[in-house]
């Protein structure tokens, strides 16, 4: 049924336009904004509350699963939080016009675009600690990317639907608490740091799996068990082992602002195709249901 609902899912979200609706940043917003309202989110609130609440939604979901669904309602409420958490249309869009500005070689519409995407060195990412300094505006994608399906992926097969719920409040709680400086926000970026360590590691072994094996090997083995490196600097640098531009395509950099993004876009998007074929492997051996 897992394998079935990230096929299912995937494919609608490549043909259907989703709206506000159908993305839950809206829903995660409305949740925070309820928690405020209550005072279980405050100055004042300790970390441990923070993480109570954000695990109350994906323990109710999961109550519902066992005790009420059956197995044809749980497939169908499954494909419906996944589709909801997968991917940003937001994000998407932006990238879109970037590309759009890149073919025009309107280079100040491409920088607004890329500080749009968070591509700036004064932005933390969303473990609160990471910094966009020094990386590419490929390599900045190919982390959106993973925190957009990769990771929601990974937390799907291994808890369900309510892995994927409790990942994206926990990701959308920290950005937001970041954004505003509030006191929680060392908090939210430790939960965000133990729930990307393991995902991160093994998005950035597909990549390598899908990109130049060994250049980004020995990268990979330096990171694999280090446990003060942020999980964003682990990817994008593995992404730029993994996948690097041919002379013909550095020649068109300097033309094209869009190669370098689109090169590492690709291998993001194989990476995708890599978790769902082993995906598929586990479960003709049983290992997944």
């Amino acid at each position: 049924m897992i394998l079935m609902t990230l096929l299912l899912v995937l494919s609608l979200e490549r043909v259907v336009s989703k709206d506000a609706n159908w993305h839950i940043e809206r829903y995660a917003a409305q949740y925070r904004a309820w928690l405020e309202k209550t005072q279980w989110l405050s100055d004042n609130t300790a970390p441990i509350s923070l993480y109570a609440a954000l695990l109350l939604p994906p323990v109710v979901l999961g109550l519902i699963e066992y005790w009420v669904l059956g197995a044809f309602f749980t497939f169908i409420e499954q494909s419906i939080v996944l589709f909801v958490c997968i991917g940003c249309p937001t994000l998407r869009a932006i990238y879109k016009r970037f590309l759009n500005a890149a073919e025009r070689n309107d280079l100040q519409a491409c920088s607004m675009y890329t500080d749009q995407l968070g591509h700036c060195a004064s932005t933390a990412q969303s473990d609160g600690t990471a910094k966009g300094e020094g990386k590419s505006f490929g390599q900045h994608l190919t982390w959106l990317n993973y925190q957009h399906y990769a990771a929601v992926m990974l937390w799907f097969i291994g808890f369900g639907a309510p892995g994927a719920l409790f990942y994206c409040l926990s990701r959308s709680a920290t950005e937001a608490l970041c954004n505003a400086d509030h006191p929680l926000k060392d908090g939210a970026g430790r939960l965000m740091f133990a729930l990307d360590f393991i995902p991160v590691r093994i998005t950035a072994f597909g990549m390598l799996m899908m990109g130049h094996f060994s250049r980004a090997l020995p990268e990979w083995i330096k990171f694999a068990i280090k446990f003060d490196v942020p999980a964003y600097d682990v990817l994008t640098q593995i992404s730029a082992k993994a996948e690097t531009l041919s002379p013909e395509e550095y020649a068109q950099q300097s033309e094209n602002a869009a190669i370098e993004p689109k090169v590492l876009v690709k291998l993001a998007k194989r990476n995708v195709v890599f978790l769902l074929v082993v995906t598929a492997s586990l479960t003709l051996v049983g290992s997944l249901a």
